[in-house]
């Protein structure tokens, strides 16, 4: 299955806030769709994945794990769940005064696997629980929506978005995916995300899909920048499980 894809687009999905800042994982909410055909170094889960990973720059760092279930399997349509749990810290710097903002997400999305041909369409929707350093806790709705399309055996194009009412936070990201060997996928991709307070944009390269014994590992890399101005280079790691 696309069980490395999934992993870039649970990362994406998720939507890491700290006080006036966003940070951006992608997923990568990480979150995806099963290929036409899968290389055949993928792992290959039919009703359940775990999947987690790390994401840094100089400014912050998020951890981020859960899993999608599909009783039906994660490779028909139909009813499909995700869980997603994230904490995150980010640090700005006003002159000579630092302050540092610890947040706390956690959602649990009913959805449904939709597919025609080589295209396939995941939606969800559910309660977001955020808890944050400089708040107080809140409980919002959250909506996301997945794309996979190959059009060729060699090439995916994929995408992610999800929008939460904690904040007015959104995200989303874009990647096209090339097949290496049969073995995993490489590419660009591109995030930007936000909330009431800034945004932030992301440019890089992902690989993902490579599978070590029973895990699959992805990787990705680039530049990013807020608004608050600073910029930086980003890097993601995640890896998934499933059964």
């Amino acid at each position: 299955m696309r069980s490395g894809l999934l992993r870039a687009y649970c990362v994406a999905a998720a939507i890491m806030t700290g006080g006036t800042g966003v940070l951006a994982q992608t997923l990568d909410e990480t979150a995806p769709a099963l290929p036409a055909s899968e290389p055949s170094g993928g792992a290959k889960p039919e009703h359940f994945l775990l999947y987690s990973g790390f994401d840094i720059w100089r400014f912050g760092r998020a951890g981020y794990g859960g899993f999608y279930a599909a009783p039906e399997g994660l490779g028909n349509d139909g009813f499909v769940a995700r869980l997603f749990a994230s904490e995150g810290r980010e640090r700005y710097d006003f002159g000579a005064k630092r302050y540092s903002t610890d947040i706390l997400r956690l959602s649990l999305s009913p959805g449904w696997r939709l597919s025609q041909g080589g295209f396939e369409l995941k939606v969800f929707a559910g309660p977001e629980l955020e808890s944050a350093s400089r708040s107080a806790t809140h409980i919002g709705a959250l909506i996301a929506a997945e794309t996979w399309w190959e059009p060729l055996r060699e090439l995916a194009l994929s995408s992610s978005f999800s929008a939460t009412t904690n904040v007015n936070a959104w995200s989303a990201r874009g990647a096209a995916s090339w097949r290496v060997r049969d073995q995993f996928w490489v590419g660009p991709e591109i995030l930007a995300s936000g909330d009431i307070d800034s945004k932030q944009y992301r440019v890089g390269a992902h690989l993902t899909g490579f599978r070590l014994a029973a895990f699959e590992w992805s990787l990705a890399a680039g530049v990013l920048q807020d608004s608050f101005h600073r910029s930086g280079v980003y890097g993601r790691i995640g890896v998934s499980t499933g059964q």
